[in-house]
C-alpha cells in the first residue's frame, strides 16, 4: 500500500495539480524512463554517470535506508528527488570518503540525485525538492546533508550552492573527478570572506587545493564568459540554531 501522499504543490502556480508522491518500487520504471530521458541530453557525458545497478541504488534511497520523493502530473513522473541515510561504516558514505570525522558518519544524509524533465525546468522544482530532503534529513536525524556533483554540471552545483550549501571537497571517486556539498543543518556556517580566492571551475588541482586548504566554495562568480568559484576560509559555527520549515506546500489532491 502507497504511504500517505505529500502535499499538492500550491506554491507553483504553473503546476496547480501537481502532486508529490513517495517513489514506490511500482515507480521504478517511470523513474528510469525520467532518467534516460534526462541523461541522454546532458551536454556533456560526465555531468552524470549512470549508476551501474539502477535497481539497487532505487532500493539504497527507499525506505527504511531513504527516501524518493516524486513530482507526479495526471500520473506522469515530471521530476525527482532521492535522499539516503547510509550507515556509519558504510564505505560509500560520503562523510568517510572526504574524511569528515569518524563520529560525523553517522550523522551523514546523502541528496543522492534529482532530475528534472525538460519541459518543467525553471520553475523552481529543484530548489522545492532540496528543502523537501532537508527537512527529510532532520526527520531522520541526520543534519549533515552531504551531495555529490560533477565538475561539470554547473547548474546542479548552482542550485545547491543557493540553498546554502558549499563545496567542502573536490577529488576523485569511483575514477571520476567530483565535488562534494555540504550543509550542516544544525549549525551557522560562517566564512572568512576578507581571506577568500576565486578558482577557475576546471582548475581541478587548485580546487583540491584550495579545499585541503581549509577552504570552502561558498558562490560563483561570472567574469564575462568565465565561470569562476569563490573559495573563503570556514570561521568557527556560531551557536546553532535548528529551524528547517517545510516549503509552503498545501492540499493533499488524488494521484
Amino acid at each position: 500500500m502507497r504511504p500517505p501522499q505529500l502535499p499538492a504543490l500550491g506554491t507553483l502556480p504553473q503546476l496547480p495539480h501537481a502532486v508529490l508522491q513517495v517513489l514506490m518500487p511500482d515507480d521504478f520504471a517511470a523513474w528510469r524512463h525520467l532518467r534516460d530521458e534526462v541523461i541522454s541530453g546532458l551536454a556533456h557525458p560526465d555531468m552524470y554517470v549512470r549508476e551501474a545497478d539502477e535497481a539497487a541504488f532505487f532500493a539504497r534511497n527507499a525506505p527504511p535506508a531513504g527516501q524518493g520523493i516524486g513530482v507526479f502530473l495526471d500520473n506522469e513522473l515530471l521530476a525527482y528527488a532521492m535522499a539516503g541515510m547510509p550507515g556509519a561504516d558504510d564505505a560509500d558514505n560520503l562523510g568517510a570518503v572526504i574524511g569528515l570525522p569518524r563520529d560525523s558518519h553517522g550523522c551523514v544524509s546523502h541528496m543522492a540525485s534529482c532530475m528534472v524533465r525538460q519541459p518543467w525546468r525553471g520553475l523552481q522544482l529543484q530548489a522545492l525538492l532540496l528543502k523537501l530532503r532537508f527537512a527529510l534529513a532532520m526527520a531522520y536525524q541526520r543534519p549533515l546533508c552531504l551531495a555529490m556533483v560533477s565538475l561539470h554540471n554547473h547548474s546542479s552545483r548552482h542550485n545547491l550552492l543557493s540553498q546554502g550549501m558549499w563545496i567542502a571537497w573536490t577529488g576523485v571517486i569511483d575514477g571520476l573527478r567530483r565535488h562534494v556539498l555540504q550543509i550542516d543543518l544544525l549549525g551557522r556556517q560562517r566564512w572568512d570572506l576578507q581571506d577568500s580566492r576565486l578558482i577557475a571551475t576546471d582548475d581541478f588541482e587548485q580546487l583540491c587545493a584550495a579545499a585541503a586548504s581549509g577552504y570552502a566554495g561558498v558562490a560563483e562568480v561570472l567574469d564575462g564568459e568565465r565561470r569562476l568559484l569563490r573559495y573563503a576560509r570556514r570561521l568557527p559555527d556560531a551557536a546553532a540554531q535548528v529551524e528547517v520549515p517545510l516549503p509552503a506546500i498545501h492540499g493533499a489532491g488524488p494521484r
